[in-house]
């Protein structure tokens, strides 16, 4: 683990945002979190309610509850709020998601249901023969037949998905998929007596799921993993590009727009590039104020808050140059910065 007083510089906080809010920090939250010790700056973030709201975001992307078939119902909107105030876990929240309409449109019919549950939730995949009769069961199941799923009687198909959040692999299955999303490595690479410690835990206390993430953030191997930027998604993407421009977070509709925009791309990058200029170029747009600062303070300045470090000497000799000649604006150094292909890493 990391040291309670170990200082979280700007890339650990810089890390723990898109990690925890999907997005990169304001300059004025790194100048409140840098130096303050690790494990207070995550636990801060996974307090605050917009890590929250982001966790069901992105359940909800990983189920393909988007678009036309995202759940609009106050259960799901209150979702955020309520695994905050401790009155919902990891697998209350999930059995919402499962149990709502858009997932049953997003997944019609016994087969395509009972599959996308089992495979999801349980990592169990359908065309194993071991797994023929799971799936027939499931398929009753959701028809409404007595029978026999997972080692449990049922009837319904509120049964398919509660018996399938309440097996111990769901705890293994989910646990897994965000260690591999912080540290880049899944519950495989731990020694197993840990891991499986740590998968009867949550499976007995779906509450302590987000501690676990607390526990993985303060670790040695998270402070490893900073080290190593990771391409951003189009989610974080929009959404820091939002925050670096304008100072604030996307509408649903703008982000899902641009984000929809960009997925339909082979190559995202030149996309991406466009996205800057018509940003830049919006009477919404706040950038850095030049100031009376020195050349170097400017250029210093743009370089940690849209690259999240320090420029070399030499790209700040360069830069300071370039902004000395007469025709250049400091919107031009803050075009480059984000049109640049580093800006699509964290």
């Amino acid at each position: 683990m990391v040291p309670a007083a170990s200082p979280a510089d700007l890339a650990f906080v810089r890390r723990a945002y898109h990690d925890t809010l999907q997005r990169g920090p304001r300059p004025r939250e790194v100048r409140s979190l840098a130096g303050m010790p690790a494990d207070r700056v995550v636990r801060h973030l996974l307090s605050r309610p917009e890590a929250f709201e982001q966790w069901v975001e992105e359940e909800l992307f990983f189920h393909l509850l988007i678009d036309r078939f995202r759940p609009r119902t106050r259960a799901i909107e209150e979702l955020p709020d309520r695994l905050r105030r401790g009155d919902a876990d990891v697998r209350g929240a999930t059995a919402e998601i499962l149990l709502s309409t858009s997932f049953s449109l997003r997944n019609p019919g016994n087969d395509t249901f009972v599959t996308v549950v089992l495979e999801q939730c349980l990592g169990m995949p359908v065309q194993d023969r071991r797994n023929v009769r799971t799936l027939e069961a499931g398929k009753e199941l959701y028809d409404g037949k007595p029978t026999r799923f997972l080692g449990r009687d049922g009837q319904t198909q509120a049964d398919v998905v509660r018996f399938a959040i309440e097996d111990e692999r769901f705890a293994r299955r989910l646990l897994d998929r965000h260690r591999k999303r912080l540290l880049g490595a899944g519950l495989d690479s731990m020694e197993r007596g840990e891991a499986n410690a740590l998968v009867a835990e949550v499976h007995a206390e779906p509450s302590r799921f987000f501690d676990v993430l607390a526990q993985w953030m303060t670790s040695d191997l998270y402070r490893d993993a900073v080290a190593v930027r990771r391409p951003r998604s189009d989610r974080q993407f929009v959404r820091a590009l939002y925050m670096d421009v304008f100072d604030r977070e996307p509408t649903y509709d703008e982000l899902r727009n641009v984000r929809n925009a960009l997925q339909s791309m082979a190559d995202p990058a030149p996309l991406r590039a466009v996205l800057v200029k018509l940003a830049l170029g919006s009477p919404e747009a706040k950038l850095p104020d030049p100031g009376t600062a020195a050349p170097g303070g400017f250029v210093r300045t743009c370089f940690e808050r849209y690259l999240g470090r320090s420029p070399s000497q030499e790209e700040e000799s360069a830069c300071t140059a370039i902004l000395a000649e007469p025709e250049t604006a400091p919107r031009t150094l803050v075009r480059a910065l984000l049109s640049a292909p580093e800006y699509g890493f964290y």
